[in-house]
């Protein structure tokens, strides 16, 4: 009897266990994320992520915060068929010097080819990301960038990609977005 009960408890034990390893996947990075390493669409070093984990680079730290899509923010409608991908993020100057950043360093990516590219949407509420701003030294800075996208897209690339003054390129950061 005691065998049996012991049984039981064990497998109830490693069914949770299975169910919890089948749970959400959105630490496992989407088709698209392969398919643009394949097509080589990044220059130096490519990192890649997901949401909530820190990229580096030479100028800052930057973490995707939250990810959600939205057909109308403060007013503005998205249009027939498209959707709002909003995405809030933290900037950290990890400089000794201020520098300029804006939503224009980031764009993203909805398939592996030139016209898959997406322009952030230029700053049109408060809580947006700026178009551009100057970021002190040790300074964070946290708002939303935001994409606009056919509704029927259920995964972007967000890149990051690093251009000197010189005009040379450094690395690649890259965050897997789910929607």
């Amino acid at each position: 009897m005691k065998h049996k009960k012991l049984l039981a408890v064990l497998l109830g034990i490693m069914l949770a266990l299975t169910f919890t390893a089948c749970g959400s996947d959105e630490k496992e990075p989407g088709p698209l994320l392969n398919e643009l390493k394949e097509a080589e669409f990044y220059q130096g070093e490519l990192t890649t992520g997901m949401v909530g984990d820190t990229m580096k680079n030479s100028f800052f730290e930057w973490k995707v915060n939250s990810v959600k899509t939205e057909t109308e923010l403060s007013g503005k409608s998205a249009g027939a068929g498209k959707k709002y991908v909003v995405v809030n993020i933290s900037v950290k100057n990890t400089t000794k010097e201020s520098f300029v950043t804006g939503n224009y360093d980031f764009i993203g990516y909805m398939e592996a080819s030139e016209d898959g590219h997406l322009d952030t949407a230029d700053s049109f509420y408060d809580d947006m990301y700026p178009d551009e701003t100057d970021l002190a030294a040790g300074k964070t800075l946290t708002g939303d960038i935001v994409f606009l996208v056919d509704e029927d897209v259920d995964e972007i690339v967000m890149d990051y990609m690093e251009f000197y003054g010189d005009e040379s390129i450094g690395n690649t950061n890259w965050v897997d977005l789910k929607l």
